[in-house]
């Protein structure tokens, strides 16, 4: 059982797969009234908005670019702001991207009272991320836009999975197997954890 008040972070390749298995997640009774914070959808769906700010999303997703840490931060803290209600589990998809916007929700975290984020890091390889992506089909998942995500998962993702490591509040899962076998192995490394 996971204990309320906890927030999980998901990272990964693009492709890794971190959706499928938070929505295994949502499915066990202990997650049952969750929260889950989705800032890459997010960032999808406001980028069809005509508004200077919003157009200039659109550019850096179409292009398949990281959107700069204090847009997708600020993102995150205002779905945060808008669904937290109490201690419910927080599970978060498409953020941290960085290592300061790990650091900027470890903070933000310590200043609702909680406790610091427990990262879990669903590991595939980039010739099987890019294969899933281009079966996938979004928009941007052009070949440029692929490689360029493969790039800065390497630059600006990997530290921040360091920083968890170094804290001890990582939970690393390979992420090539079914989808189910996936889920099991993550379920197995998330009651040790919190055991």
């Amino acid at each position: 059982m996971i204990s309320k008040s906890t927030t999980l972070v998901f990272l990964g390749r693009s492709g890794s797969g971190k959706d499928t298995q938070i929505d295994f997640l949502f499915k066990r009774p202990d997650f049952a009234g969750a929260i889950r914070t989705d800032t890459g959808g997010r960032f999808r769906e406001l980028a069809q908005r005509d508004s200077v700010l919003w157009k200039k999303a659109k550019d850096v997703l179409d292009r398949g670019a990281r959107q700069p840490d204090w847009f997708a931060f600020s993102l995150w803290l205002f779905l945060v702001g808008e669904k937290l209600k109490s201690d419910e589990i927080l599970v978060s998809s498409g953020s941290p991207r960085s290592l300061r916007e790990a650091r900027l929700i470890d903070e933000a975290l310590a200043f609702m009272e909680r406790p610091l984020a427990v990262a879990v890091l669903v590991e595939v390889s980039p010739p099987e991320a890019t294969k899933r992506l281009f079966a996938r089909g979004r928009t941007d998942d052009n070949k440029k836009g692929i490689a360029e995500r493969m790039a800065w998962f390497e630059t600006d993702v990997m530290p921040a999975v360091e920083y968890y490591s170094e804290e001890k509040r990582l939970i690393e899962v390979g992420g090539e197997p079914s989808p189910e076998e996936v889920f099991k192995e993550l379920e197995e490394k998330l009651e040790k954890y919190f055991r």
